[in-house]
């Protein structure tokens, strides 16, 4: 099993702006490391939680399965937004064919199940919260600040770990999965 990132979102889900305000900054002169500590934030609360935040499109390649046996996969990342295409990945040539499947959902992991010709199963995408900081719930956005303020003001690394407001905010979200 494979999963690559198309590409995500080009929106922040808090802004610059936004952030600056929360640290009570007026001036521009840090603006570039308050934008990479918003950043580095964003992608710390997806890791923390295991999904999309915002909108983001997915490559998921499955291993190859014999042929004719039911495949019944879990998409990584919730939350399922779009699926673009569920594809046979044939080998000669890379040929694709089109793949006749059903969806389900349980607890917000989104599945796929379908019947396997003998070769990897390549699934297009999208899952996030919605394609723009509106969708998205509160505890995410506050989550951000926190991180972006406590980076900030510990930017030496002598205060070691996550403030435990942000793990409180986000574990309702967090997708556990067993290994």
């Amino acid at each position: 099993m494979n999963i690559y990132r198309i590409n995500k979102t080009a929106t922040e889900l808090v802004s610059l702006e936004a952030l600056k305000d929360h640290l009570r900054v007026e001036h521009n002169a840090e603006d570039n490391i308050i934008k990479a500590l918003g950043q580095a934030a964003y992608d710390w609360v997806e890791q923390f939680t295991g999904r999309s935040v915002l909108k983001t499109y997915w490559k998921f390649v499955s291993q190859v399965f014999k042929a004719g046996s039911v495949i019944e996969q879990q998409l990584p990342f919730p939350n399922l937004l779009e699926i673009e295409s569920v594809t046979h990945r044939l080998s000669a040539a890379d040929q694709e064919q089109p793949a006749r499947y059903t969806t389900s959902q349980r607890n917000s992991i989104s599945s796929i199940r379908l019947i396997s010709k003998g070769a990897p199963v390549e699934v297009l995408y999208s899952s996030g919260f919605g394609p723009d900081p509106s969708f998205v719930p509160e505890a995410f956005h506050q989550s951000v600040k926190i991180l972006v303020a406590h980076w900030y003001q510990n930017r030496e690394g002598l205060s070691c770990g996550i403030p435990t407001t942000v793990e409180k905010f986000l574990y309702p979200y967090q997708i556990l999965r067993c290994a």
